[in-house]
């Protein structure tokens, strides 16, 4: 038998589409990849030449999807990778397929330049492949009682679901998504195929001719994202959304940096609690400290200290000198003669880093303590 396992540019987007939907069982449902993701598996959009697969005797039976995006933190711009679709037919498994697959995913992407990787699995599965979850996230829970009780008064503003790619409210919808220490980084022309990951809609709220704000909702009444121009405006936006949709319940995920937009839902929301956005893998942790350090310091006042470790990475070590001098944050290369105070494999460096909760992290020192968790993050309409 003839095995190949590589990029996938030499498979057909049919067989490829093929393959992936009948492993996950969509094929014929409203799951399908084509309108689970459209920013990604549309035919124009030729995914599996960013997946590795293997082929036997040139029939595709296994894939990994390895589809790239970025996003700028304070100005600094970092490349990611997100894992999906990872997908072996059921008559080739047990062959080591899947592993095969991962690696040489993660191997492209180390050699590509990417910062980190994220994807969505069960925990010890990809732990295996260096992924463990963090990425601290607030959820909240909402009711209609939370805004009869909490708001004076009927819904304030107007609100309609985005459907029309020439819709001028796109353009400010974009801006108000370019804005902030966080940006994902969308092209126009994919702006509402990004919105519409997951069957999710995307909503503009109104105030006249005013933007107030906007969000992407999932056929759940999970808002996995929202943007408002006036923090203090965010619950008469969820008030609106509620009054528009008529939900029974409704829940909210914010990142831990929105620390605006929690301190105002926190105060009507009928639950919350803090978790993690989903699976992770730093490929350069220097770069990555480095970003969401200079986040954190935006909303958090930092002790100045000095933190020299040593990490054992998935992809190669790396001694850092972690620092705050100043109320400045910085994240620079030890040289090989410093020493370090502190060792680290791959996965303790991700919990201590950027893990919401870090049993590791609580045996450390007080600056360790008061610099983590990072606010690593990526809107789940950029997931793969």
């Amino acid at each position: 038998m003839n095995i190949y396992c590589g990029l996938g540019d030499r498979v057909s987007y049919a067989e490829y589409m093929t393959l992936i939907n009948e492993v996950f069982g969509f094929t014929g449902t409203e799951r399908e990849f084509e309108k689970l993701l459209p920013k990604l598996y549309t035919p124009a959009r030729a995914p599996q030449a960013s997946s590795y697969v293997v082929t036997e005797d040139g029939r595709a039976v296994a894939a990994v999807g390895a589809y790239p995006n970025e996003i700028t933190v304070c100005g600094k711009t970092l490349k990611c990778c997100g894992i999906g679709n990872v997908a072996v037919h059921a008559d080739a498994r047990s062959k080591g397929y899947m592993k095969a697959t991962m690696n040489a995913a993660l191997e492209g992407m180390i050699q590509n330049g990417a910062d980190f990787t994220a994807l969505g699995g069960r925990r010890q599965r990809y732990q295996y492949f260096s992924y463990d979850r963090c990425g601290p996230c607030a959820n909240f829970s909402l009711t209609p009682d939370n805004f009869r009780h909490g708001c004076k008064g009927d819904a304030p503003f107007a609100a309609r679901v985005v459907t029309d790619p020439a819709d001028p409210v796109l353009d400010e919808i974009k801006a108000l998504s370019d804005g902030g220490q966080l940006v994902p980084v969308r092209a126009r022309e994919d702006f509402l195929d990004i919105a519409h990951s997951w069957l999710a809609s995307l909503w503009a709220v109104t105030d006249g001719d005013r933007l107030v704000g906007y969000a992407i909702m999932e056929p759940s009444r999970l808002i996995s994202e929202v943007r408002v121009t006036n923090a203090a405006e965010l619950v008469p936006l969820l008030h609106t959304l509620f009054a528009a949709t008529g939900s029974a319940t409704m829940s909210l995920r914010l990142p831990s940096y929105e620390t605006e937009y929690i301190a105002e839902v926190w105060r009507i929301a009928e639950g919350f609690n803090e978790g993690c956005s989903m699976m992770y893998s730093v490929l350069r942790y220097r770069t990555v400290t480095d970003a969401f350090l200079c986040l954190k310091n935006t909303y958090d006042t930092l002790p100045d200290g000095e933190l020299r470790w040593l990490i054992h990475g998935y992809a190669g070590d790396e001694r850092l000198c972690i620092s705050v001098r100043g109320g400045v944050p910085s994240v620079e290369s030890l040289p090989a003669d410093v020493p370090v105070d502190l060792e680290l494999s791959h996965l303790d460096a991700m919990s201590v880093l950027f893990a919401p909760f870090s049993p590791l992290r609580d045996t450390l020192s007080d600056t360790a303590r008061r610099w983590f968790p990072l606010p690593l993050w990526i809107y789940r309409a950029d997931e793969v």
